[in-house]
């Protein structure tokens, strides 16, 4: 492609049993990131993707061929090179889940924090990192503390905010300040709750918190929302994508994904957009908007 990154967000279709079909056309759309959403953490330490529980006691409990269809992702040919697991969302817990599991357990090899993120990466050795969507607790010592643990199972971190932007930076600071590139970039919400946000607001805080020395302009990479809703008429074409990151062109990003694959499938054939309206077009959307 071009060294511009582009992302999306996969729900649940990416499951069996149609996680397949899911698979090879993520292989060949030019989407270069696929954040897999969302992982759950129960309060017992058990993992679920969405509704699915995964991984219990450190032992995997989900579907047989899920590992393989996430191996599939990367395999060549394929336009993907990263692969991340997104761990909450809206109106859950589960960062008050793993609050409450580090001050029970800590984030040693023994707890159930440890093992079960442990056998995820050893199942499914293609994840490169973690992606919190944390909208429920926003506690600097949790996310620092959680983050180590998942860098010592060599993960990295990236941080999906839309708002609290004092809390985002400042867990950076603690982070990346010891270990750089623990944390390795920001997949900034601009739809929804973030509608109102644009990358060089949030490269500037960045940048001022992080120093000179940072490529804060390349660490911060805007989402939108594919079609979606009622009929189809919510969110953008990938038209509008496209002309949206041409506009956020000149605040230095190199990336850019979308929000999500679920709802994409169930536009697709809707024919609300005047151009086709796939993965392939929403990832030539990003692509060409800031190349």
């Amino acid at each position: 492609m071009t060294g511009i990154d582009a992302g999306i967000y996969a729900s649940g279709t990416l499951y069996p049993p149609g996680g397949k079909q899911v698979v090879e056309e993520l292989r060949r759309s030019g989407m270069t990131t696929v954040i897999v959403w969302c992982i759950h953490v129960h309060p017992n330490g058990d993992l679920a993707f969405n509704d699915t529980v995964i991984v219990s006691g450190g032992q995997y409990v989900g579907d047989r061929a899920w590992p393989d269809l996430i191996l599939a992702l990367k395999q060549q040919p394929s336009s993907v090179n990263r692969v991340l697991f997104s761990v909450g969302s809206a109106d859950v817990l589960d960062f008050h889940n793993i609050k409450r599991l580090i001050e029970d357990q800590g984030t040693g090899p023994q707890s159930i924090l440890y093992r079960n993120f442990a056998l995820l990466k050893e199942l499914m050795p293609v994840i490169d990192g973690i992606d919190f969507d944390d909208e429920d607790l926003f506690e600097v010592a949790t996310t620092v503390k959680f983050a180590t643990m998942l860098h010592q199972l060599r993960f990295t971190v990236t941080f999906c905010p839309f708002n609290r932007n004092e809390f985002w930076v400042e867990c950076l600071k603690q982070l990346n300040g010891p270990t750089p590139g623990l944390v390795s970039g920001f997949n900034l919400q601009c739809y929804a709750g973030g509608s109102g946000n644009e990358p060089g607001q949030w490269i500037s805080e960045v940048a001022k918190a992080m120093g000179p020395g940072f490529d804060a302009k390349r660490f911060v990479r805007p989402g939108l929302w594919c079609r979606h809703g009622k009929h189809c008429r919510e969110g953008e074409c990938p038209k509008s994508v496209f002309e949206t990151l041409r506009g956020w062109k000149s605040s230095g990003i190199d990336g850019g994904w979308i929000w999500m694959l679920g709802e994409l499938e169930g536009c697709r054939d809707s024919g609300v957009c005047q151009e086709p309206m796939d993965t392939t077009a929403y990832a030539k959307a990003i692509v060409n908007g800031l190349t």
